[in-house]
């Protein structure tokens, strides 16, 4: 079994035969060092028990899909893959479409797509986008809660879900067929995340999420679009709304 240490429940209970991790001072069979998070990706050198590998170039962000990729390495290199073959592999990948999906750029503003709709996605993609942000570019998160169920169900979780975000956006919850029994709602969940986020504001539709971001975004803001509903069908009329108008031509 391949599995990563840097989680305790495999590490302990699972206790994986070859083993992964992102710390280069633990005692997996595959490490990294040298690991630099940028705009366009992700670089790395790989450790294969001890001995240097070779450098991991990766266009995807954050430590998760670092990690994946180191688990990858492991699995190639058991069915007999030369690292060479793994890593030109992995470079090509782009990952799942709505997965920090770049959807465009306007007014020097970045539009992520992201199917980000549990608290710990939200936590996870909010900390790769913080690892893309330059210094003092604003991260904004505008997220759409999807299911009343998961939203009540998970309330204390997702309040604490947005520290990495300096302007937190809600909007209401997409009920995805559920019935709305009045337990929960937008208003409610942006109310427990004012408690721990001093940046947050509940527009109850996407038209006035859409007015409000036409007003609030600043140019080399990095904004995030996330929730599993139809949150990602306003990108393009924000995009517009930063867009200068074409001037006529005589």
């Amino acid at each position: 079994m391949v599995g990563s240490i840097d989680c305790p429940t495999v590490r302990d209970r699972l206790q994986p035969g070859i083993t992964y991790s992102l710390n280069p001072d633990s005692d997996a069979d595959y490490t990294v060092t040298n690991v630099d998070y940028r705009a366009d990706g992700t670089t790395a050198v790989v450790w294969e028990k001890g001995k240097t590998l070779g450098v991991l170039n990766l266009r995807l962000l954050s430590k998760h899909n670092l990690s994946n990729a180191l688990a990858a390495v492991a699995v190639g290199r058991i069915l007999g893959l030369v690292f060479g073959e793994i890593a030109k592999g992995l470079a090509t990948f782009e990952g799942a479409r709505r997965r920090f999906e770049f959807r465009g750029e306007a007014n020097g503003i970045t539009f992520i797509d992201d199917y980000a709709h549990h608290p710990s996605e939200i936590r996870a993609t909010l900390a790769a986008a913080r690892l893309q942000a330059r210094p003092g570019q604003r991260v904004v998160a505008i997220f759409q809660p999807h299911r009343y169920s998961r939203t009540l169900t998970f309330l204390e979780e997702f309040a604490q879900s947005f520290s990495h975000a300096d302007l937190v956006v809600l909007t209401d919850i997409y009920s995805a067929g559920e019935s709305n029994l009045g337990q929960v709602s937008g208003e409610k969940l942006a109310s427990e995340v004012a408690k721990q986020h001093p940046q947050v504001i509940y527009q109850p539709t996407l038209a006035s999420v859409c007015e409000h971001l036409q007003q609030t975004l600043h140019c080399g803001d990095l904004a995030l679009f996330l929730g599993a509903g139809n949150i990602n069908q306003v990108i393009p009329e924000v995009i517009a709304t930063q867009c200068p108008p074409t001037k006529a031509t005589s």
